[in-house]
C-alpha cells in the first residue's frame, strides 16, 4: 500500500512540475533556514556542557547594594570560596582565578602576548579541564609552576614536549612549565591560555573589601542551593559588616550554575549570550517552516479543481477517505523529503557563509551527530503532515455525485487561503519590522556623542611593569611628528573604564564614604580625547601639587551628591581612615568634566573621580587620518626605540568601541538575512497562488480586452484581491512588532524611539509584493484577446 502510495504521489509531482518546483522550492528554503537556525540554537545551548562535573559546578557572583545603585558583579574577594570550603563540608572542592590581563611570555628569540592570563588554585584541574601532559594534581600547587594551552603551548615549543621547559615574562621571572591542557572550548563562558601557579600574594589574600576573583564551587549531586545562600547574610556581618555597615553598602551573594552562565546571566560589563534571542531564532525557524508549509496548502486547495475527478472517482471504485488522506499525507511528506535532501545540501554548501555571517564555528560534521538527524526527521514529519493536513481533509471531503456531474465549485476553501496569506504576510512583516528595530537602535548607538572623540586614536598599553620612566621621551618623539597631533595616557582605555573605588567625599552632613569609577590621567588627556570641562580648570602640568590636592569630576558624581558648587569640594583620596590610620591624601575638585561614556552603550554613565598621574598604563596617541599607515609604523619605530626588549601592540579606539556590539550586530545579521527569506517564502508562494489564480480567469481577461478593457485595467484588476490581503496584514503587524520594541530597546541605556521612521522601514515588504504579483500580471494582461478567447 505505501508503495502505491509513493508511486502516485511521484507521479502527480512529475505531472505538474511547475508547482510542484515551487512548493519543492519553498519547502527547500524554509527547511535550509530553519536547519541552520537549529544548528545556532543548538551551538548556544552547549555553552559549558562538556564538562564532566557541569551540573554541579556553580559561579558565585556577588550583589552589592549601595543607597542609591544596586551592582551585579562576576567578581568577589578573594578569601569568599576558600572561607566556604572551609566552614560548610558540604562544599566539595572550590577553585579561584586572580586576573592577570594580558601577559608577554618569551622563549628565546620567541615574544608572544598573551591575553586571559589567570593564577589559579590548584583545585582547578579537580573541577575544570582535560589534561595532557603533566600531572593534574601536582601541577599547581608551587609557585613558580604555569599550565599552558595546547595552541600556547605550540607557539613556543612546536611539536616537541612542553612538560618541564621554562617561559620569562616581562618582569623577567621564569616559570616552570608544570603542564599542558586542551584548550579551552570555544563554547566555553570562560577562556583562558595560561594558568600561574598561586604566589605568595594570592595564597595570603585575606581582605574582604576588595572584589576581583572570579570563584566556582563544586557542590554535591542535586544539591538545594539555597541552603548555602542562607547563609551567605551569616557571612557578611562576620566578615564584612565592619568594612561596607558604615557605608550603607550591603552584600549578598547568588549561586549561578554552571550550564545558565552563557545565556542567562545579565551581570554588569559582562558580555555573553541571550537566551531571548534563542528562543527568537527558535521562533523564526518554525515560522519559516509554517510560511512553507502554508505555501503547499495554498497551492493545493487552489488548484483542488484539477484533482475533484480524481477524488470522485476513487471514491466511486471504493476508495475510503482515510486511504485518500493518507495519499495526500504521503504526497506531502515525499516533497518535504525532497526538500529536506536538497536542504542537507545546501547547508553543508552554505555553512561557511553561514559562520562568517553569525560569528560561529560550527563543524559539517556537526549535522551528522545523532541528536541532528533527530531533529531533521522531526522537522519532515511536522512539515509534512502540517502542510499537507489540510488539504489531506479539504480534498478527501469531496463528494463524488458533486464532482462527477461538473457542478463542483473549487471556490469552497477560499477564505481559508485568503486567511493563510494574511498570516504569512503578519509574520514575514513582524519579522521585517523587528529587524529594522535593532539595527535602527545599534546605529543610533554607534553615531551617538559619547562625549569624546574615539575617531583615530590609537592606544598602546605598557605590561608587566613596564618601565614608565621613559614616557616622556617617546612622548617627545612622537610629537616630532606633524601627523600626530596629541599623546596622554590614562589608567584605562576610554572605551572600558571598569571597577569602583571608595572615596571619602564631602557632602551636606560631612564626609561621606561612597563608591566612584576612578581613573588616573594626565594633563594632555583631556584634550587628546576632545572632552571638555563645563566648570573649573583641566590638570596642569604647570601646578605639580595637582597630582594629591586636585581631582575633577564627571557631571553624574556632581548630580549625585547633591552639589550645586562643586568647586572646591573636599575628596579623600582613599576611604575615612580607621582607628590607627593614617589619614589619606585631601584634594578639591578643580574642575567638573561633561559626561563621556565610560563602557558600552550598554551600561549607564556613572559617577567618577579622576586624579593627576602623569605616568599611567595606558598610551593614548590621536593622529591624523591621512597617512595613518606611516603614521603608525612611525609610532611603532619610537616605541621599539624606547622599549627595544617589549612587542609593540596597538589598537584602535573606535575598534574597541564597535567590539563591545559584535555579538548583537552578528545575531542581527543573521536575524536580517532569514527575515528576508522569510518574505521571499511568501511572496514565492504568493507567485504560484497568483499564477494560478490568473489561469483560471484567462477567458475573462480575454473578454475584458475585447470589450476595451487596457493593460492597467487588466492588471489591477488581477492585483487588487492580494494587495488588500498584504495590506490587511499592516494592522496586524505592526502593534505585535511595537510590542517587540519595548524590551529590546530597554536593553540599552540611550534609546532611540524613532516610531515614524520605524514605520516607514516596515512598509518596505508592500513593493516587493506588488511587484511579485503585477510581474505575473502584465503577461497574461498583454496576451491577444482573440487569443485567450479562443483558448476557452
Amino acid at each position: 500500500m505505501l508503495r502505491n502510495y509513493l508511486t502516485i504521489a511521484w507521479r502527480n509531482i512529475l505531472k505538474d512540475k511547475f508547482y510542484s518546483l515551487i512548493n519543492i522550492l519553498g519547502l527547500t528554503i524554509g527547511v535550509t533556514c530553519g536547519l541552520l537556525l537549529l544548528l545556532y540554537v543548538t551551538d548556544e545551548l552547549s555553552f559549558d556542557r562538556y564538562h564532566e562535573k557541569r551540573d554541579r559546578i556553580y559561579r558565585i557572583v556577588s550583589n552589592i547594594t549601595e543607597p542609591d545603585k544596586i551592582n551585579h558583579w562576576r567578581d568577589t574577594q578573594a578569601p569568599l570560596a576558600k572561607t566556604l570550603r572551609q566552614d560548610y563540608p558540604f562544599v566539595e572542592n572550590y577553585v579561584r582565578f586572580f586576573p592577570y590581563g594580558r601577559v608577554m611570555f618569551r622563549r628565546g628569540e620567541k615574544r608572544f602576548y598573551e591575553t586571559d592570563v589567570y593564577a589559579a588554585d590548584s583545585t582547578v584541574f579537580d573541577v575544570f579541564h582535560t589534561f595532557i601532559e603533566g600531572d593534574p594534581k601536582t601541577a599547581l600547587d608551587r609557585p613558580g609552576n604555569v599550565v599552558l594551552t595546547q595552541t600556547t603551548a605550540r607557539k613556543f615549543f612546536g611539536n616537541r614536549p612542553a612538560l618541564g621547559q621554562s617561559l620569562q615574562t616581562n618582569d623577567t621571572t621564569f616559570y616552570k612549565v608544570a603542564g599542558v591542557i586542551e584548550d579551552v572550548s570555544k563554547n566555553s563562558h570562560f577562556t583562558f591560555n595560561a594558568l600561574f601557579a598561586l604566589g605568595p600574594n594570592e595564597r595570603q589574600a585575606d581582605y574582604w573589601g576588595n572584589f576581583y576573583v572570579v570563584s566556582y564551587l563544586l557542590l554535591p549531586e542535586n544539591f538545594d542551593t539555597k541552603i548555602l545562600e542562607s547563609k551567605f547574610p551569616q557571612l557578611y556581618e562576620k566578615h564584612m559588616a565592619s568594612i561596607f555597615q558604615r557605608m550603607g553598602i550591603k552584600i549578598t551573594y547568588e549561586l549561578q550554575p554552571l550550564t545558565k552562565i552563557h545565556l542567562h546571566s545579565k551581570l554588569d560589563g559582562e558580555a555573553g549570550g541571550d537566551i531571548g534571542y534563542v528562543y527568537t531564532f527558535a521562533a523564526v525557524a518554525f515560522f519559516m517552516l509554517l510560511i512553507a508549509s502554508i505555501n503547499y496548502m495554498n497551492l493545493s486547495t487552489a488548484r483542488s479543481a484539477k484533482r475533484a475527478k480524481e477524488v470522485g472517482l476513487r471514491k466511486v471504485m471504493g476508495s475510503l477517505r482515510k486511504a485518500l488522506m493518507a495519499q495526500f499525507l504521503t504526497e506531502s511528506v515525499l516533497m518535504t523529503v525532497l526538500a529536506l535532501t536538497a536542504s542537507l545540501i545546501f547547508v553543508a554548501l552554505l555553512l561557511p557563509f553561514f559562520n562568517t555571517v553569525s560569528g560561529k564555528e560550527i563543524q559539517f560534521r556537526e549535522l551528522l551527530q545523532p541528536q541532528f538527524l533527530l531533529i531533521a526527521l522531526a522537522i519532515v514529519v511536522f512539515t509534512g503532515f502540517i502542510s499537507g493536513s489540510y488539504p489531506a481533509f479539504y480534498l478527501s471531503s469531496f463528494e463524488p455525485a458533486t464532482v462527477l456531474k461538473g457542478s463542483f465549485n473549487a471556490k469552497g476553501g477560499s477564505f481559508f487561503r485568503k486567511t493563510l496569506v494574511v498570516a504569512q504576510f503578519s509574520i514575514s512583516l513582524i519579522m521585517l519590522i523587528c529587524t529594522w528595530i535593532v539595527y535602527q537602535q545599534l546605529n543610533y548607538m554607534r553615531n551617538k556623542d559619547l562625549g569624546y572623540d574615539r575617531e583615530q586614536v590609537l592606544t598602546v598599553d605598557y605590561q608587566d611593569g613596564q618601565p614608565r620612566d621613559r614616557y616622556n621621551a617617546l612622548r617627545t618623539a612622537l610629537l616630532t611628528n606633524p601627523n600626530i597631533r596629541s599623546v596622554a595616557t590614562a589608567s584605562s582605555p576610554t572605551s572600558n573604564i571598569g571597577g569602583r573605588v571608595i572615596f571619602a567625599v564631602e557632602s551636606n552632613t560631612g564626609l561621606k564614604e561612597m563608591g566612584f569609577k576612578p581613573m588616573g590621567i594626565d594633563h594632555d588627556y583631556l584634550k587628546t580625547m576632545g572632552m571638555k570641562v563645563v566648570s573649573g580648570r583641566d590638570f596642569s602640568a604647570d601646578i605639580p601639587a595637582d597630582t594629591t590636592n586636585g581631582v575633577l569630576i564627571n557631571q553624574a558624581a556632581v548630580k549625585r551628591m547633591g552639589w550645586t558648587e562643586p568647586l572646591g569640594k573636599k575628596v579623600l583620596l582613599g576611604g575615612l581612615p580607621q582607628a590607627g590610620q593614617p589619614s589619606p591624601p585631601t584634594a578639591k575638585v578643580v574642575g567638573v568634566v561633561k559626561d563621556f561614556h565610560q563602557q558600552s552603550l550598554y551600561s549607564p554613565i556613572e559617577p567618577m573621580i579622576m586624579v593627576y598621574r602623569p605616568n599611567n598604563g595606558v598610551v593614548h596617541i590621536k593622529i591624523d587620518a591621512k597617512n595613518a599607515d606611516k603614521t603608525v609604523a612611525f609610532i611603532g619605530q619610537k616605541w621599539r626605540e624606547t622599549y627595544p626588549d617589549r612587542l609593540f601592540e596597538y589598537r584602535f579606539l573606535d575598534q574597541d568601541f564597535e567590539s563591545a556590539y559584535r555579538a548583537d550586530e552578528l545575531r542581527g545579521r543573521v536575524f536580517t538575512a532569514f527575515s528576508t527569506l522569510t518574505i521571499l517564502i511568501a511572496c514565492l508562494g504568493l507567485f504560484g497562488l497568483a499564477t494560478f489564480t490568473t489561469e483560471q480567469r484567462v477567458k475573462e481577461i480575454g473578454v475584458r480586452k475585447v470589450l476595451g478593457a487596457s493593460v492597467s485595467n487588466v492588471v489591477f484588476l488581477l492585483s487588487k484581491d492580494f494587495t488588500k490581503l498584504v495590506l490587511f496584514s499592516f494592522p496586524i503587524a505592526i502593534p505585535v512588532a511595537l510590542v517587540f520594541d519595548g524590551p529590546v530597546v530597554a536593553a540599552f541605556s540611550v534609546q532611540n524611539r524613532n516610531w515614524r521612521r520605524r514605520f516607514r522601514d516596515g512598509l518596505c515588504a508592500y513593493p516587493a509584493h506588488l511587484l511579485d504579483n503585477r510581474y505575473l500580471s502584465i503577461p497574461k494582461s498583454r496576451r491577444g484577446e482573440s487569443r485567450e478567447v479562443a483558448a476557452e
